[in-house]
Parts: C-alpha cells; structure tokens; sequence
C-alpha cells in the first residue's frame, strides 16, 4: 500500500485550492494573485513562494524551472487527493477505534436519505465514482 499524501489545512490548503483551480502549471506570481482576488487577507509574495516549497516538499506540488523562476503544478488532482486521504482517515480511524468506529459510521449510513445510501453502495461495489 502507498504512502496517503498528507493532509493540508489552512494556507497550504487555501494555496492547493488555487493551485487546482488554476488547473495547469502556475508561478508563484498567479497563485498569489489568485489568492489575493478575494476580499480577505493579503498576501504577501514570499508568503505564497514559502507556501509552494512546502506544498512541493510535502509532494504535493512538481515543480518545474522556467528560466529564472519556478513553475508549480499539481502531483494529485483534486479529486485523486480527497479520494486518498479519505482513505487514510477511514483506515486511522478503524485503526484506532476499531469496531466503535465501524458502528458509528454504520449508523451514520442509516440515517442518509434513500438516495444518497443507494449512490454509496454503488460506490461500495465500485460501480460509481466518487464526486
């Protein structure tokens, strides 16, 4: 089994949500407009570049030199991310609480609507994908 790619929360998360959104290679210069588009917090550009080495340490970034700068794209798309770790999280989570954990999200699965349980045993028979 391979290593989950690890979790990220906060500024490397909010960095990786515009990286995905950007949807190809980015600079450190495009991430940083992107992020400072909003009405929230500005961002300074060191800021972003120490984000995106970190993101690129953490493997989650490839990182490519354009000349005198460094081009960022995603290892895992969105989607192929949240699969994994939530993978990871179910396996910690049985892994630590065992069959508390299992009865929890048993009943968890009960109380969905009919057609939200129908679509996650399609998915558990791996006859959907996940969304």
């Amino acid at each position: 089994m391979s290593t989950p790619p690890p979790n990220v929360v906060g500024a490397e998360r909010e960095t990786m949500e515009a990286v995905w959104a950007a949807g190809g290679e980015v600079s450190v210069r495009e991430v940083l407009d992107a992020l400072n588009a909003g009405e929230g917090k500005q961002r300074a550009y060191t800021t972003v570049m120490t984000m995106l080495t970190r993101l690129h340490e953490k493997g989650l970034l490839v990182r490519r030199r354009d000349g005198r700068s460094d081009r960022y794209a995603a290892a895992l798309d969105r989607d192929a991310w949240r699969a994994a770790r939530a993978r990871a999280e179910v396996d910690a989570l049985v892994g630590e609480y065992g069959e508390a954990a299992l009865v929890h999200f048993a009943r968890q699965v009960g109380d969905l609507d009919d057609e939200r349980r129908a679509r996650l045993e399609r998915l558990a028979r791996g006859a959907d994908e996940p969304a």
